[in-house]
């Protein structure tokens, strides 16, 4: 473990034991160290690959899990900006991507995701929201497109520009978790419950901007029943503009994870960014030759 995790755990207590290294996908996301304290604690100790990761996880933390329920997220134990290391406590449980369930146990945890992320959604609603300022569209765009133009067809590249020749609808500003997927869902079947974790990329966002746009096309496009459980326990279904909105962001998402998957090596990434593509291809309309049309 870095000396920095070391320090940072010796701030709380000098009687501890590193269990184990948590690699993640990529090959600049530093790892995460499990640990052991006195009195049975286990903690999850990181360090964030920049100081904008560092302030969004501390501040969700220290803001807007509260929002999700008792013991439905990890708590903060302790955090250093200089170093941009945090610890955190360990939640019960088993990342959901690494687990197989029967369909009805599956369609439980999805209800309870939607649920927890309607409560995150929800934790920022008496915070003032600062007035949007979304980046220039167009510059995004075409920035986007141009980078990952050598890995993506022609008819996917005609297909991103048609969804996002318009600037998205402005919507409301929630506290979204920004990378709502599987991975960091954490199941307990014993409990049969669910916590949520990894909140580095948590910001003040449109709900469908990754949140929603990410799961709709990664997963639940092709999985009726279990986009059926979400909505259900998210409270409400997509509005137009979202729906809009959702094809516009997921275009773009699906660009810059192939781009930033390829070029750090992060595998899981790039097949998202594939997945997305397809079903945005298969809910917008592909031609006999494969090109989109409108």
């Amino acid at each position: 473990m870095p000396g920095v995790l070391h320090q940072l755990v010796e701030s709380v207590t000098d009687t501890y034991t590193v269990v184990a290294e948590h690699p993640r996908p990529g090959d600049i996301r530093p790892s995460v160290w499990e640990v052991n304290g006195p009195g049975g604690n286990r903690w999850f100790a990181k360090q964030h690959a920049g100081p904008k990761l560092h302030r969004c996880e501390v501040d969700a933390y220290q803001k807007w899990t509260v929002a999700l329920g008792v013991d439905r997220a990890p708590g903060l134990v302790a955090a250093d900006a200089r170093t941009r290391t945090i610890l955190v406590t360990a939640v019960p449980g088993h990342s959901f991507d690494t687990l197989r369930l029967p369909a009805e146990q599956e369609r439980a945890v999805y209800e309870q995701a939607g649920e927890l992320l309607a409560r995150h959604h929800t934790a920022a609603a008496d915070e003032p929201t600062p007035e949007a300022t979304e980046e220039a569209w167009d510059e995004v765009v075409t920035g986007l497109l141009d980078r990952s133009a050598r890995y993506v067809p022609e008819h996917d590249i005609t297909m991103v520009r048609a969804l996002t020749k318009d600037a998205p609808p402005r919507l409301p500003q929630v506290a979204a978790h920004g990378d709502y997927m599987p991975k960091n869902w954490m199941w307990d079947e014993t409990e049969q419950r669910l916590r949520i974790i990894d909140f580095e990329r948590a910001e003040l966002r449109p709900a469908v901007y990754r949140d929603l746009s990410r799961l709709r096309y990664r997963i639940l496009h092709h999985h009726p029943d279990l986009n059926a459980a979400f909505h259900y326990g998210y409270g409400r279904g997509l509005t137009e503009e979202e729906l809009v909105a959702c094809r516009a962001y997921g275009a773009l998402d699906a660009l810059d994870s192939l781009d930033w998957g390829i070029k750090h090596w992060d595998i899981g990434l790039v097949d998202g960014a594939h997945t997305m593509l397809e079903n945005l291809r298969l809910e917008n309309g592909k031609s006999v030759w494969g090109g989109w049309r409108a």
